[in-house]
């Protein structure tokens, strides 16, 4: 019994460092650039903007788009703007670090809203 104990023990030590492995520190979220993207349609602009994903690899559905100092916004020729020319109804292209909090609508820390 002693030694089904140890081997019990040691795969689970094995299993608790190959997942830490597996999913990684974090760190290189940002070092891979805010490659993600989305296109939507804003659908409500308050304190966050409200979204319906028309095209994305990893979303669809209603979106929260959290912004911040930091969110930088631009046209569809790229002359940058502000967060006030942002209107219901517009097709904006949204590039976020990957991350999604799932609350009901998910949401996403957007670094890039570009009006289309």
């Amino acid at each position: 019994m002693s030694k089904f104990i140890k081997l019990a023990a040691a795969l689970l030590v094995l299993i608790t460092l190959t997942a830490c492995d597996a999913a990684g520190d974090g760190d290189n979220m940002k070092d891979q650039g805010d490659d993600f993207k989305l296109s939507a349609t804003v659908i409500a602009v308050n304190e966050k903007i409200e979204v319906d994903v028309v095209t994305s690899q990893y979303a669809s559905g209603i979106y929260l788009v959290i912004t911040s100092t930091e969110t930088e916004y631009y046209d569809n020729i790229g002359n940058k703007i502000s967060r006030e020319e942002i209107c219901v109804g517009d097709t904006v292209e949204i590039l976020y670090g990957g991350q999604v909090m799932m609350s009901y609508p998910p949401q996403i820390v957007a670094a890039r809203i570009t009006v289309k």
